[in-house]
């Protein structure tokens, strides 16, 4: 699991800013919301424009340059004119304390990686050289490694990890990850890190998985409404047909078609398929705009049922809603606010208020306790 991601000079970040899942001594929810004394992820909140998505991306940026193609460009941050971007990555696997960094010029290359297990040194490199007690061979230099991708994942692609079982599980709590922003979906904003499955959308769940999971959820937790499916086995009418095949069922009315249903409901469906499997195999969740189209007590819902029905499972989320603000949900530590000023954004963590357990959370971060809200002038309306 993650403990601390370190960077400097990424988007709208200029200063070096932590994120740090290591729990305060506070009790609170220490058995749901904690795992091993790693905290199963953090929310962040802050006005709009205030970087809350760009705190988000910092978590899921290793999962981009490892798994997919992210260009490297458009990392920087634009209020210093600083060189390099920098990140540092601390995780626990397994009592296994593995430690990778790295940085990227202005220009899109890629200037440094380190990788340590336990404090035993697996990957250093410089520029175009490198050294590697993976792999057989030990010494690299240009004619293998070039300065857009991370000698990282060409190493893993080539080898596997085979015979270091502290990397191997590392690598596959990673792969497990899975980010989301609901309000995109329709435009692909879904990452399966592990692209050898990709039963996270919801058609292809329903294909692989049929309805039982998901109805024994809703069931569960006392839904109006259970869903019905019927599985194609045309690939040309696959995806025409989707929202014809695909009905929420009430007592006593007609099945509603999936694309006449209320937008709330079609988000929780696009939602539960990666809820449902995070929680069976571990590993990071990145929710950004969590609470679109949700009620409050559904998000609430769906927190607590990840951190109650995980364990080596990290929820990361961006929300607006203040609602979760409550230590029945959320520990202070879980929580940041995120400002801005001419410096760019700040993050501020809930606990440094050190607020007790009887405290309103959403009433001092509305008042500005813990920073990150916007300072309109309501007195002109």
């Amino acid at each position: 699991m993650l403990e601390q991601v370190k960077f400097k000079s990424f988007k709208s970040f200029s200063k070096e800013t932590i994120i740090s899942c290591i729990p305060t001594k506070s009790e609170i929810l220490s058995e749901s919301n904690t795992y091993n004394d790693i905290l199963k992820g953090c929310a962040f909140y802050g006005s709009n424009a205030s970087g809350k998505t760009n705190a988000l991306t910092s978590i899921t940026l290793l999962l981009d340059l490892l798994f997919t193609d992210v260009p490297l460009f458009g990392l920087h941050s634009f209020f210093n004119d600083d060189e390099y971007l920098s990140f540092e990555y601390k995780f626990n696997i397994n009592n296994n304390i593995i430690v990778y960094s790295f940085s990227i010029k202005r220009d899109g290359t890629i200037f440094k990686e380190k990788l340590t297990s336990n404090d035993k040194i697996y990957l250093d490199r410089i520029g175009l050289s490198a050294e590697s007690n993976i792999t057989e061979n030990k010494l690299y230099d240009h004619n293998d490694i070039t300065d857009k991708t991370l000698f990282l994942k060409n190493i893993y692609f080539n080898t596997k990890f085979a015979g270091y079982k502290d990397l191997i599980d590392w690598y596959d709590y990673l792969k497990n990850s899975i980010y989301l922003n609901p309000t995109r979906q329709a435009n692909g904003q879904i990452v399966n890190f592990d692209k050898t499955q990709n039963d996270i959308f919801l058609m292809d769940y329903l294909d692989k998985n049929g309805t039982e999971e998901i109805n024994n959820f809703l069931i569960e937790f006392n839904f109006p409404y259970t869903i019905k499916y019927t599985k194609s086995t045309n690939p040309i009418d696959k995806l025409i047909s989707f929202s014809q095949r695909l009905y929420l069922i009430r007592k006593n009315m007609k099945p509603i078609p999936y694309l006449l249903e209320s937008y709330g409901n079609q988000v929780l469906l696009k939602l539960l398929p990666s809820i449902l499997k995070v929680c069976k195999t571990g590993g990071i969740l990145a929710i950004d705009e969590f609470s679109s189209g949700l009620h409050n007590k559904l998000e609430e819902l769906l927190i607590k049922y990840i951190f109650n029905h995980s364990t080596n499972v990290q929820l990361f989320f961006v929300s607006h809603s203040t609602n979760l603000l409550k230590t029945s949900l959320l520990r202070p530590d879980q929580i940041y606010s995120v400002d801005f000023d001419e410096c760019g954004s700040l993050l501020y963590k809930f606990s440094d208020e050190h607020p007790r357990e009887s405290q309103n959370l959403e009433k001092m971060y509305l008042s500005g306790v813990f920073r990150g809200i916007p300072l309109y002038n309501e007195n002109k309306n």
